[in-house]
C-alpha cells in the first residue's frame, strides 16, 4: 500500500461512478441507492456533474415527505464541490473537512466527470497501523445522545438527527443500547415511505449491534470497522452499557489532526520560509491560558518582532477592527468550543505599524481533554489585503456595470452558468412585470414566460441551439423570437439575444410586439384589398374580414351587418362563426336607440360595447335570441362611408362577460371597419355603374329606332317633292302651248321639252 504522502486522489477515487440524469424521478434515484448499497449518486447533465444526492439529503427529503415523482435536480445538493484528480491525499481530506462534506467529485480539465471519492474510499487506502498514532480511544468516541426508546416515533429520530446533524442515533432504554439507526438506513426507509408518526424506532433500527470494548486500541477499532464494512461501532463499558460510538467520520477527522501534528515539527522550518514568502502564517491557541502563539512568518507579515510570539487573546482582539471583533471572539471562544470545532473567517486587524490589513484565518481544534473540551487549536492566517482591495475595486466596477444595465433602455438580465439569474434591470420589470424574486433562475422564468409546456420546450430548444452556435462561432447569441406571457397575463412578441461572458450570459430582450402587430395589420389590409381589386363578391370579402379577426383569438366571433337602402334596417352581411339561427333571427332588424349593440351603433353612428348582454337594457328585446347561443357580450362598431354615412356594423361577440379588449384588437377592428367600408362602397359603385350601363343601352336603342323612322319619312318626303316639280313643269309646258305666260316662273322646263 502506498504511503499517505504519495497518494493522489485519483488513486483513491472510484472511476466508475453511479450517475443519474438531472431529470430522473427521485424514487428511481433512491431505488438505485438502496439497490447498490452506496452513499451517493452524482447527478449529471450530459457528461458534466451538476449536483449530488447523498444519504444526508435523504434525511431532509424523508422528513419533508417529498414525492417520488419530483425530478432529482430539484432536490440534489448543489452547487457541487469538485476538484482535480491529481491533488494529494492530505489536500483532498482538508478540502472535504473545510466544506463539511463526505464526498469529492473529480472532474477533468473540461469539467467532465472523472471519478468520486468518499470517506469510505479514504479509509480503505489507509494502513490500519496508521491509526496507532491515535493513542487514546476516548479522543474519537462520540458521546451518546440520550437513548431513544424503541417505541418512540420514527419522526422523532429523524428530527433529532437533523437538528443535531447526527449521522446515527442509538435506540434503547436504561443505558442499554438495543439497536441503531444511521444514514445508511435512509435509502431503504425512503423506498418504503413509512408513516413517520406511526412507525416506531424499534421497528426500523438495525440489530444486532456491533460493539467493541472501551479498552481496545484505535487501530483494532479501525480494523473491525473495515472487516465488517461498517461506519459505526458502539463502544461498551462495564456491564455492557454503551458509553459512546466510534464513527468513520470522527475517526478520519482525528487521524488527520494527529498526522498533521506529527508532521508539523518536521515541516516547520521549510514551511516557515514558504509561508513568509507568500504572506501566510500559522498560529496556535491555548484554550486554557487564552493565549495566541504566532509563527515567525505570521510575525513578519504583521510587522512584529520575530521573537514576539505570545499574545493574550484580549490584546489580539484589541487590534482587531471594532466591526469585526464579535465574529473573531465567536470564532475562537464559541466555534472552536462547539461541536464543529473549526472556523473560517475574514477580518481586519492592525499590524505592528498601526496599518489596517485584511486577513483570512482558518482554525480547528487539534487536542481535547477526556471530556471533549478543546485544549489546543491551530490554524493559518493569510494576508488577503491585496485581494480585498482588488475585490473592493471589482465591487465598484460591478456597481458601475449594474448601474449601466439598470439605466439601459432595453430590458436586460445577467444569467450565471448554473442557470441562476443574478440581475434584472428596471426596464425588464416594467415590460414583463416580473421581479428577480419571482424568476430567480431560468427554470422559473420559463414556467412564467411560457406556461404551455410544449411551447416552452420549443423555445428552450431554439435558445440552446442559438447559444451553441454563438459559442462555436465565438459570436453574440442570435435573436430568438418568441411570445412571452407577462405578469399581467398579456403576451408580447420578443426577440431574446445575448452576449456570452465565459459560461455566463448577458441577455437582452427587444419588444417587437408593435412591429408584428403593424405587420399583421398590413398583411390583413393587403389581403382584403387584393380581394376587392379582384372583384370578389362582397359576401366573400366580408367573410374574410371576419375570419382574419377571429384567427387572432379563438374566443372571438365576428359579424358584419349591412344597412338597407332605406337606411332603417340591418341585413346579414357575413358571420362565419355565429349560429345560422341567430343570424336569421336578427336579419332585417330595425335600427334604433335601444336595439342591441349593432342596431344602437348604427343609430348613434358610434361604437357600442355591452359587457353583459344578460343585464344591459340595450338588449332587452334581443337577449333571449343571444343567450341560448352563449353570446354573453358584444362590441359593435359602425362602418362608415367617406362622407360619414353609416353603411353597416362590424361586431365581435364573446362567450364570457366583461371581455378584455387589448389595444391590438382595437387597432385591428379599426382596420376591419375601414376595409369593410371600402368593400361596401366599391360594391355600391359597381352596382351604380351597372345600372347606368343598362340605362344607356336602352336610350341607344330608342335613338336608333327614331333615326330609322326619320329615314323613312325622308324617303317619303323626297318622293313627294319630285312629283310636285313634275306637275309644275307640266303646267308651265301647257301654258307655253296655249301662248300664255308660265304659271311657275321658278320652274324651268326640262331641256328638249317644247
Amino acid at each position: 500500500m502506498a504511503s499517505v504522502a504519495a497518494l493522489k486522489l485519483s488513486d483513491i477515487a472510484s472511476s466508475e461512478v453511479l450517475t443519474v440524469p438531472a431529470g430522473t424521478p427521485l424514487g428511481d434515484a433512491v431505488a438505485r441507492l438502496a439497490e447498490r448499497y452506496i452513499s451517493s449518486l452524482v447527478v449529471v447533465d450530459g457528461v458534466r456533474p451538476v449536483g449530488i444526492l447523498t444519504e444526508w439529503d435523504l434525511l431532509r427529503l424523508l422528513r419533508e415527505q417529498v414525492p417520488d415523482t419530483v425530478p432529482v435536480y430539484q432536490v440534489m445538493s448543489a452547487p457541487l464541490v469538485t476538484t482535480r484528480p491529481d491533488i494529494d491525499f492530505a489536500a483532498a481530506q482538508l478540502l472535504m473537512s473545510s466544506h463539511a462534506i463526505r464526498h469529492l467529485v473529480l472532474v477533468d480539465g473540461e469539467g467532465r466527470l472523472a471519478g468520486l471519492a468518499s470517506e469510505s474510499d479514504f479509509r480503505r487506502q489507509l494502513d490500519n497501523a496508521l491509526f496507532e498514532a491515535i493513542r487514546n480511544l476516548q479522543a474519537i468516541i462520540e458521546p451518546i445522545e440520550p437513548l431513544l426508546a424503541p417505541e418512540q416515533a420514527l419522526i422523532e429520530v429523524l428530527d433529532l438527527m437533523a437538528e443535531r446533524r447526527l449521522d446515527h442515533v442509538l435506540i434503547g432504554r436504561a443505558g442499554v443500547a438495543q439497536g441503531i439507526i444511521t444514514e445508511r438506513d435512509l435509502p431503504r426507509l425512503m423506498q418504503r415511505r413509512p408513516d413517520l408518526r406511526a412507525t416506531t424506532a424499534g421497528s426500523v433500527m438495525s440489530t444486532p449491534l456491533q460493539t467493541i470494548d472501551e479498552n481496545v486500541s484505535v487501530a483494532e477499532a479501525a480494523r473491525r470497522m473495515a472487516a465488517l464494512h461498517l461506519r459505526h461501532l458502539v463502544v461498551c463499558g462495564r456491564h455492557g452499557r454503551a458509553v459512546g460510538v466510534i464513527g468513520q467520520h470522527r475517526l478520519l477527522e482525528r487521524l488527520s489532526v494527529v498526522l498533521m501534528e506529527s508532521g508539523r515539527s518536521r515541516l516547520a522550518s521549510q514551511l516557515e520560509v514558504v509561508l513568509e514568502a507568500t504572506g501566510v502564517g500559522t498560529w496556535e491557541y491555548d484554550h486554557r491560558r487564552d493565549v495566541v502563539i504566532r509563527s515567525a512568518a505570521l510575525n513578519s507579515v504583521l510587522q512584529f518582532a520575530r521573537d514576539k510570539v505570545f499574545e493574550s487573546f484580549a490584546d489580539m482582539l484589541e487590534r482587531v477592527v471594532a466591526e469585526d471583533r464579535d465574529k473573531v471572539r465567536q470564532a475562537f471562544h464559541e466555534a472552536l468550543a462547539g461541536g464543529a470545532g473549526q472556523f473560517t473567517i475574514d477580518f481586519r486587524v492592525r499590524d505592528g505599524e498601526g496599518q489596517m490589513r485584511w486577513f483570512s484565518s482558518r482554525g480547528r481544534v487539534i487536542e481535547r481533554d477526556a471530556g471533549g473540551r478543546p485544549l489546543h487549536s491551530a490554524g493559518v492566517a493569510i494576508d488577503i489585503d491585496p485581494q480585498k482591495r482588488q475585490e473592493a475595486e471589482l465591487r465598484r466596477s460591478e456597481a458601475r456595470f449594474r448601474d449601466l444595465l439598470e439605466q439601459a433602455p432595453l430590458p436586460m438580465g445577467y444569467v450565471n452558468a448554473d442557470g441562476s439569474v443574478a440581475f434584472l434591470n428596471r426596464r425588464f420589470a416594467e415590460l414583463f412585470g416580473y421581479a428577480l424574486g419571482e424568476v430567480p433562475n431560468l427554470r422559473r422564468w420559463s414556467a412564467h414566460a411560457f406556461p404551455d409546456p410544449d411551447y416552452r420546450a420549443v423555445v428552450a430548444g431554439r435558445w440552446r441551439a442559438a447559444v451553441a452556435s454563438a459559442r462555436a462561432a465565438q459570436a453574440a447569441v442570435a435573436p430568438v423570437e418568441c411570445a412571452v406571457t407577462c405578469g399581467d397575463g398579456s403576451v408580447r412578441i420578443v426577440e431574446i439575444a445575448g452576449v456570452l461572458l465565459g459560461d455566463d450570459c448577458l441577455v437582452t430582450f427587444i419588444d417587437i410586439t408593435a412591429q408584428r402587430e403593424q405587420q399583421q395589420r398590413l398583411e390583413f389590409g393587403n389581403a382584403i384589398l387584393r380581394l376587392i381589386s379582384d372583384d370578389a363578391p362582397l359576401p366573400d370579402v366580408l367573410d374574410q374580414v371576419c375570419r382574419r379577426i377571429e384567427a387572432r383569438d379563438p374566443a372571438l366571433r365576428c359579424s358584419v351587418l349591412l344597412l338597407d337602402d332605406d337606411g332603417r334596417h340591418l341585413r346579414h352581411g357575413a358571420a362565419p362563426s355565429l349560429p345560422g339561427a341567430y343570424c336569421q333571427a336578427i336579419d332585417g332588424a330595425a335600427i334604433g336607440p335601444a336595439v342591441g349593440s349593432c342596431g344602437t351603433a348604427a343609430w348613434r353612428g358610434e361604437a357600442v360595447l355591452v359587457a353583459d348582454i344578460a343585464s344591459d337594457p340595450l338588449w332587452a328585446d334581443y337577449r333571449q335570441l343571444a343567450l341560448p347561443h352563449r353570446l354573453a357580450a358584444c362590441w359593435s362598431s359602425p362602418i362608415k362611408a367617406r362622407d360619414g354615412r353609416v353603411l353597416g356594423t362590424f361586431a365581435i361577440y364573446w362567450a364570457t362577460v366583461d371581455p378584455d379588449i387589448p389595444a391590438a384588437l382595437r387597432d385591428h377592428v379599426d382596420a376591419a371597419t375601414t376595409l369593410a367600408a371600402i368593400a361596401i362602397e366599391s360594391a355600391q359603385r359597381e352596382a351604380a355603374v351597372r345600372s347606368m350601363h343598362r340605362g344607356l343601352s336602352e336610350a341607344d336603342l330608342r335613338l336608333r329606332q327614331q333615326l330609322d323612322e326619320l329615314r323613312r319619312w325622308q324617303q317619303v318626303v323626297i318622293g313627294r317633292e319630285e312629283r310636285v316639280l313634275s306637275l309644275k313643269q307640266e303646267v308651265n309646258a301647257l301654258c307655253q302651248r296655249l301662248g300664255e305666260p308660265a304659271r311657275y316662273a321658278s320652274v324651268e322646263l326640262p331641256e328638249g321639252r317644247p
